[in-house]
């Protein structure tokens, strides 16, 4: 085993001790369904319960808008996200690099963590691929297509693009995206975690999990956690706003 792979592996295993903590792992055939909402596909019925379809995060100089993706016939595909970098380290063009986890947790707090990247793609804004599905996001993968489009900076390039994730969950059963950022010491310098859409808009409602309230580790990721001064259709438009 080479020592990139085996710094990865220590991460991995120190990350998903961390998470293991407020309980025990479980399988994918026990996720918790609730946290993502998998019934509504449409404007209408997402007015109606006040759903979030975006998501927003910043940490340590990484920020990144998360939404659902739909395919050309406007219905949303739950295996996939689209992901927009809206600033990123200025390290990254110096070899550092990202990779995507998936994690789920249930209402009484048991937590598993993927130990398998999942995979993303560079496209533009409009859905052309620039890129072919990959574990690791490097700057010097994209670095050629920046320049022909007159780009020299990973900002600017990622702010124009999107990145569509491949997370392999299309019964949604997921809860979690976690962001890694590595350095060039493939040393994981930012472990940023986001809610996957769709969920719902109040953090009030999104706290009941079928009766049960759902785990605190997932309470605290949604991105109105502690605001309790809005309506339900206000924290909605909230939300739209991280659509991009």
């Amino acid at each position: 085993m080479n020592t990139q792979t085996t710094l990865k592996t220590v991460l991995i295993l120190t990350v998903l001790a961390l998470l293991t903590a407020c309980g025990t792992s479980k399988s994918d055939s026990s996720s918790d369904l609730a946290s993502r909402t998998t019934t509504a596909t449409t404007t209408t019925t997402a007015a109606a319960q006040y759903l979030a379809y975006c998501n927003q995060k910043t940490q340590s100089g990484l920020s990144s808008d998360l939404e659902v993706y739909t395919d050309t016939s406007g219905n949303i595909r739950f295996d996939y996200l689209k992901m927009k970098i809206t600033q990123i380290p200025a390290d990254f063009s110096n070899g550092s690099y990202l990779e995507f986890f998936r994690w789920q947790a249930d209402s009484s707090g048991n937590v598993y963590l993927d130990p398998t990247p999942v995979q993303a793609r560079v496209e533009t804004l409009d859905g052309t691929i620039l890129t072919s599905f990959s574990a690791v996001t490097y700057w010097s993968e994209v670095a050629q297509i920046a320049a022909n489009s007159g780009i020299s900076d990973a900002n600017t390039f990622f702010n124009n693009v999107r990145l569509v994730i491949d997370i392999r969950d299309p019964n949604a059963q997921f809860d979690a995206l976690k962001v890694a950022y590595y350095n060039s010491s493939n040393v994981a310098t930012i472990n940023m975690d986001m809610l996957i859409p769709i969920f719902a808009a109040n953090p009030s409602d999104y706290a009941n999990d079928r009766g049960s309230t759902r785990a605190t580790i997932l309470q605290n990721l949604h991105p109105f956690a502690g605001m309790s001064n809005y309506t339900s259709a206000q924290y909605q438009t909230m939300s739209n706003n991280f659509c991009f």
